[in-house]
């Protein structure tokens, strides 16, 4: 099993922010926590994608994802996930393949259609309904695909007119960064997960994700694609501490975590190193293979320490 570490690229006001011990962002507080993640042994970094999504300085994701790959050596980086919206497809491809030259073919690249319609509206950014937002989605991927691979691409779409376009250098990887596709809409998003993607990523508790792992099943064999093939990723907040003390402790700083305060659906790993393993193995059981992880406790490493040393040990 993978452990990724998401990099916070905004924080909240209130006692219900899920960085309770962070009042603003800043690249020199995102960069000495990243390097300190790479140095414990974690598999990546996570770097959200949005313009405004705090109550303060939020970080533009596609230049994070570039500063890591300066900072970092061998963490594999990630976009979890670019808004299809607020970038013109055809251009992300190029600078994500220059990413993979520029970190040393360490990018994994992910890509959703967008679900905060205030922040890109706040910016001038038209927001059309879901489905829209998702064909255009899935002919980003296509173009992207091609752009990695093909030295002059004509490409006649709904969103997308290409007459020729050069997408080289390709990417560093073969046949190319793996591409992953996050949400969990079950007509739209999973069918594209199924037909493009190498690897998929959600949030939520297992009864709810395994009911999504056999819609994308489905999918699948639709398309005669291999469910297999396909990574499945699970983002969660975390919660870590020795002590069931120090754990509750820690929850009276984020009341939003606490069991009465969440959906039913929504589920974070909170608790002792033992509890969270015992939940991370049933993950793994259920086919997850992959950790994406928001340690609550950012700009500090407590969290991420603990987990390192009493955690990741178990899933090597």
């Amino acid at each position: 099993m993978d452990f990724a570490v998401n990099i916070p690229t905004c924080v909240g006001s209130s006692e219900y922010s899920s960085l309770a011990f962070c009042d603003s962002i800043s690249w020199e507080k995102q960069q000495k926590f990243g390097v300190d993640i790479e140095g414990l042994g974690f598999n990546g970094l996570a770097v959200p994608d949005h313009l405004m999504a705090g109550a303060g300085p939020t970080t533009e994701g596609l230049a994070t994802v570039a500063g890591f790959a300066g900072v970092t050596k061998e963490v594999t980086l990630y976009s979890k996930t670019f808004n299809d919206q607020l970038r013109h497809g055809p251009l992300l491809a190029k600078a994500a393949a220059q990413l993979d030259h520029i970190s040393g073919g360490r990018l994994k690249f992910g890509i959703g259609a967008g679900w905060k319609a205030d922040e890109a509206e706040a910016f001038g950014y038209e927001w059309p309904a879901a489905p829209e937002r998702l064909r255009r989605l899935e002919e980003t991927i296509e173009v992207t695909k091609r752009l990695w691979s093909e030295e002059s691409v004509e490409y006649n779409g709904e969103f997308y007119q290409l007459d020729g376009a050069d997408g080289r250098p390709h990417p560093v990887q073969n046949p190319h960064p793996p591409i992953m596709v996050g949400g969990g809409g079950e007509q739209f998003t999973l069918r594209i997960a199924a037909k493009h993607a190498d690897v998929w990523n959600y949030w939520g508790d297992l009864d709810m994700l395994r009911h999504k792992l056999a819609v994308l099943r489905d999918h699948c064999e639709s398309y005669g694609t291999d469910y297999d093939a396909i990574q499945k990723s699970w983002f969660s907040r975390c919660i870590i501490r020795e002590t069931e003390a120090e754990v509750q402790e820690l929850l009276e700083y984020v009341p939003r975590f606490k069991p009465e305060n969440t959906e039913d659906d929504d589920y974070h790993l909170i608790g002792t190193p033992t509890e969270i393993v015992e939940d991370l193995v049933r993950y793994r059981e259920a086919g997850f293979e992959e950790i994406v992880l928001e340690f609550v406790d950012f700009p500090g490493t407590e969290g991420a320490d603990l987990f390192a040393e009493e955690v990741m040990p178990e899933f090597v």
